[in-house]
């Protein structure tokens, strides 16, 4: 009964949001999705010069999935050059930029960020050949990261003690430390990309939900086809050049309806909320321990 409760609020919010302004005929690009992806995507495409930009979430901003997320901010990791390139620009983006043009604080917190290298787990990893491997894995990565400017350092088991005392070490070889990474609010961090997106002239519509994507043939195009706009709830058309599908776990379903495979699965997995404890420092760093499949984040 509470499941078909909230259903039938959520389907009230959107059909009051939906009708209380008309949706625009047409827009440049329409962004589906409401989360930390479709707000950045509309804020980024606005901050470039597009002048029409539409942004469509179903229900409310961060209510599919964003809400519950980690919110780690981490630019270790990546033996990408653009990916750490666009790791380092996130944290500035979240600690500098976004505050200073929206007065929003992004709940950007620089705790700092432990990798950990543990010695193989046989009951997840059957297939390391030694117990050296991770260490090696993540000192080649560490290399990379400090030659893009990320100040990786590669500290003992008892520096792990020293920064995170509740941590069981026995089976570290080795972690790598970055000082500044650390966490954000997902919530607060999408609020801030949704108000500059709006000062920007982004227009974002909650409460409306798009049910597909429309497509036309291209002229000559032997059997081509592409993008048209967007079909909203009670049959309304959007027009576009362009549509962005940030519609997060539902992005394979959205991109079904115009026939466009989205390699998108939802997987689950458990966390762990606990209690206040009195020995846990919401200072301390996040821990990440790969070999064993689990983070932690004060």
């Amino acid at each position: 009964h509470t499941m078909r409760r909230t259903t039938c609020l959520g389907a009230n919010l959107r059909r009051k949001l939906s009708t209380a302004v008309e949706l625009p005929g047409h827009a440049e690009v329409v962004v589906v999705g409401g989360g930390i992806i479709g707000t950045s995507v509309a804020y980024h495409l606005a901050k470039r010069g597009c002048e029409s930009v539409l942004l469509l979430e179903s229900h409310r901003l961060t209510a599919g999935t964003t809400w519950h997320a980690a919110g780690l901010m981490v630019t270790f990791g990546s033996l990408s050059s653009t990916s750490t390139a666009m790791r380092k620009y996130t944290k500035r983006l979240y600690s500098e930029i976004l505050p200073q043009e929206t007065g929003l604080d992004t709940g950007f917190k620089p705790c700092g960020f432990l990798e950990l290298a543990s010695k193989p787990n046989e009951a997840f990893n059957r297939s390391a050949t030694s117990e050296k491997d991770r260490l090696e894995e993540f000192r080649r990565v560490a290399a990379f990261n400090r030659f893009c400017g990320v100040d990786v350092q590669e500290l003992s088991p008892r520096d792990v003690e020293d920064l995170f005392p509740l941590c069981r070490v026995d089976d570290v070889l080795a972690a790598f430390y970055v000082p500044t990474d650390g966490r954000v609010n997902p919530v607060d961090a999408t609020a801030a990309l949704a108000k500059a997106s709006r000062t920007r002239g982004v227009d974002i519509r909650e409460g409306v939900r798009v049910e597909r994507i429309l497509c036309e043939d291209v002229q000559g195009g032997a059997g081509r086809r592409r993008v048209a706009g967007v079909q909203a709830q009670g049959g309304q058309v959007i027009q576009a050049d362009k549509v962005v599908n940030c519609a997060g776990m539902w992005a394979r379903e959205l991109g079904k309806t115009s026939q466009v495979v989205v390699p998108n699965q939802a997987c689950e997995h458990y966390y762990l909320l606990t209690d206040r404890i009195e020995e846990v420092n919401a200072d301390w760093p996040v821990v990440e321990d790969p070999e064993n499949f689990a983070y932690i984040r004060p």
